[in-house]
C-alpha cells in the first residue's frame, strides 16, 4: 500500500496547527524567574479546557504542570481550573438531603498511616449527616490506598454511576464517586501524570470539584504554603474547611494538635485532643495493602479500642462541632463513641453493603 507523503505532510500540518493555541500558556508559566507569570481566571479556565479535550500534546501538558508546580498556583489559577472542570467535565449530582458534606480526601491516597475515612464517613452517616466522597485509583504521587478501594474491600459500592451514588446518598446517607465515572476526561490523564513523580495543581484541583455543590466542604490539605492560596477557592456553598491531618488527609491524630483553616482566617482554630482525654501520641501506621485497612475500618466500627478509634471518634466529633450538629467537641466525641460502642456505626456499614 503506497502512503501519500503529502497526505502525512497535510496531517502534521493540522495538528501543529491545533496545538499551537497551548505554547502561550507553556510560556506563561514556564519562562525564567523574570518573565514568568500567573495565569488569569480567564487564562485559567482555558488552559484547563484545552488539557482535558486533549488539544494540547502531552509534552505541553507536561511541560505546563512542571511549569506550575515551579511557579506555585495563584488564586486565580486555582479557581480557573476548578470551576472549568466542574462546569464542563464532570458529571454533577444533585441527591435530595439536608446538610450534604463534600469529604474531599487527597485522591492520592495513603502509604504510612491508616486510610480511615471510610469510618469517618460511616459514622457521620449514622450521625444524620449524609456524605459524599470523591477519587480514584492510581494518583500518584502515592498512589496509595484510598477510601475507594477500602470501601470496596469492605463491600460498600464504590464503582457505581453517578445516578446510582446520587441514589445511595438519599437512601443510605452516603455515597462513593469514582472518577472512572463521574469525570473521564479527568481520569484519563492520569496515565500521564504517573510520568512526572510530582505533585502538580491537579492534586490540588480534584479535591475541591464539590461534585455535589454540597453546602459543607472539609478536605485534607498539609503544606503551610499551600493554605493560604487554597482557603480562597474552597467550594463548600455554604461553609469550608481544611484540616492539616494525617497525610494531609482528614484523620486527626491523637496526642497532638491539629489545625484547621476556615474559609474566613478569624474562624480558624487547633483541635486539643488532650482536651477530651486523648492525651497518648498515636499515629496509625499500616502498610499500604488495601485488606488490612478495611479491617482496621471494620473493628473500628464495631468498637474495637485501638489508636484508630481513637482517630476517628475524633475525627467525627471535630466534624460534628464543625457542623454544628454539636455545641463541643467533648459532646462530638462522646456522640461518636456513643453510636460506635452502641453497635450502630456497625449496623450502618451492613445497611450499605445491601445497597
Amino acid at each position: 500500500m503506497r502512503i501519500s507523503l503529502s497526505k502525512i505532510v497535510e496531517k502534521n500540518t493540522d495538528n501543529d496547527a491545533l496545538y499551537q493555541g497551548f505554547i502561550p500558556f507553556v510560556k506563561a508559566v514556564g519562562r525564567g524567574a523574570k518573565l514568568k507569570r500567573d495565569l488569569t481566571y480567564e487564562e485559567a479556565l482555558q488552559a484547563m479546557r484545552m488539557i482535558l479535550r486533549r488539544e494540547a500534546t502531552p509534552a505541553q501538558i507536561g511541560g505546563f504542570l512542571i511549569g506550575q508546580r515551579v511557579k506555585g498556583e495563584a488564586v486565580d489559577e486555582i479557581l480557573g481550573f476548578t470551576q472549568v472542570l466542574h462546569d464542563e467535565f464532570i458529571h454533577q449530582i444533585s441527591p435530595r438531603v439536608d446538610g450534604l458534606l463534600d469529604l474531599a480526601v487527597p485522591y492520592d491516597g495513603k502509604i504510612r498511616t491508616a486510610q480511615l475515612a471510610p469510618a469517618v464517613a460511616i459514622t457521620l452517616a449514622q450521625a444524620g449527616v449524609p456524605v459524599l466522597l470523591h477519587g480514584a485509583q492510581g494518583v500518584p504521587t502515592k498512589e496509595g490506598v484510598t477510601p475507594g478501594a477500602v470501601f470496596r474491600a469492605l463491600g460498600v459500592p464504590a464503582n457505581l454511576e453517578p445516578e446510582r451514588v446520587e441514589r445511595m446518598i438519599e437512601t443510605v446517607g452516603l455515597g462513593y464517586l469514582d472518577a472512572k465515572y463521574f469525570s473521564r476526561a479527568w481520569h484519563a490523564l492520569i496515565p500521564l501524570r504517573r510520568e512526572f513523580g510530582l505533585r502538580t495543581m491537579l492534586n490540588t484541583v480534584e479535591k475541591l470539584i464539590n461534585p455535589a455543590n454540597a453546602p459543607y466542604q472539609v478536605s485534607g490539605f498539609f503544606h503551610w504554603e499551600y493554605i493560604d492560596r487554597v482557603r480562597a477557592t474552597l467550594t463548600g456553598t455554604q461553609a469550608s474547611w481544611i484540616v492539616q491531618g494525617e497525610e494531609g488527609s482528614i484523620e486527626m491524630a491523637a496526642g497532638r494538635r491539629t489545625r484547621i483553616f476556615a474559609s474566613n482566617p478569624e474562624d480558624d482554630l487547633t483541635v486539643d485532643p488532650t482536651a477530651v482525654g486523648l492525651a497518648d501520641k498515636e499515629k496509625v501506621q499500616l502498610p499500604p495493602e488495601v485488606a488490612d485497612h478495611a479491617r482496621l475500618n471494620a473493628e473500628i466500627l464495631q468498637g474495637q479500642e485501638s489508636p484508630g478509634l481513637d482517630q476517628v471518634v475524633l475525627t467525627v466529633g471535630v466534624l460534628l462541632t464543625l457542623l454544628r450538629a454539636e455545641t463541643s467537641l467533648a459532646a462530638g466525641v462522646k456522640r461518636a463513641v456513643k453510636i460506635i460502642k452502641s453497635g450502630a456505626a456497625s449496623e450502618r456499614l451492613a445497611v450499605l453493603r445491601s445497597f
